[in-house]
């Protein structure tokens, strides 16, 4: 570059000064492009004036020059519209990724409600069992009563003094049997509950067992959405 910002180039045989400021690389780079494409249309047009072939070279050029801002033009439409995929398919990672996040939840959530359940279900087959073990005892209990009932009946016609041991026994009789009888039907109300507990359990083990499937589906297609994106990104460097 010459003095005050100036560059000598050469042009179809001819050099000229131009002032190129702070860019005389660049002007340099098209001088020598104009040169190329003057040689080239004196080659193809041998009797053509250098006035011609410069008119002819300049309209070239131009040409060049529009078909260039196109085709920018073009790419920044392409590119814009690669984003806009890009937005939407990160907005349905994004979508995905809170869907995944609270299928977890869920599934969470059922795998608690599960073992609370089966902790209930154990409680009650406990207090069933202990049930049970009560009737047992009342049964020994009244049956030892039936047996001692029976024989003061038996004493009860030679003697009258054994009355009142009688009615006691009588009392106790009773007593054991409404006592077996309340047990009875509680021994029925935890059976239903436990019944009903075994039911929820199923139904949420099912439903465990759906959120799996869920959350397998969501992740290919997680899989599937990012490397979407990925390749998106890639076409719109």
């Amino acid at each position: 570059m010459g003095e005050n910002g100036k560059v000598t180039v050469k042009i179809y045989g001819q050099e000229y000064t131009i002032a190129g400021g702070d860019s005389g690389d660049r002007v340099v780079t098209v001088a020598r492009h104009v040169d190329k494409v003057m040689t080239e249309l004196a080659k193809a047009l041998p009797s053509m004036s250098v006035s011609s072939l410069a008119v002819l070279a300049a309209v070239n050029v131009t040409d060049d020059l529009y078909e260039s801002r196109k085709h920018a033009a073009e790419l920044e439409d392409v590119i814009a519209d690669l984003r806009k995929d890009a937005d939407h398919y990160i907005q349905l990672w994004e979508d995905a990724k809170s869907s995944f996040k609270q299928y977890k939840e869920d599934a969470q959530n059922s795998v608690e409600q599960l073992r609370e359940l089966q902790r209930i279900f154990n409680l009650k087959n406990v207090e069933l069992n202990k049930a049970a073990d009560e009737i047992d005892d009342l049964k020994k209990q009244i049956d030892k009563l039936k047996e001692e009932l029976d024989f003061e009946k038996e004493l009860n016609s030679e003697t009258e003094k054994d009355s009142d041991e009688l009615k006691e026994l009588r009392v106790k009789y009773d007593e054991a049997q409404k006592e077996s009888d309340k047990l009875r039907e509680r021994i029925k109300e935890l059976e239903a509950e436990r019944d009903s507990e075994s039911q929820d359990a199923s139904e949420i083990q099912d439903k465990y067992k759906e959120l799996e499937n869920s959350f397998f589906d969501i992740q290919m297609e997680n899989l599937h959405l990012k490397n979407e994106l990925d390749s998106l990104k890639k076409a719109g460097k």
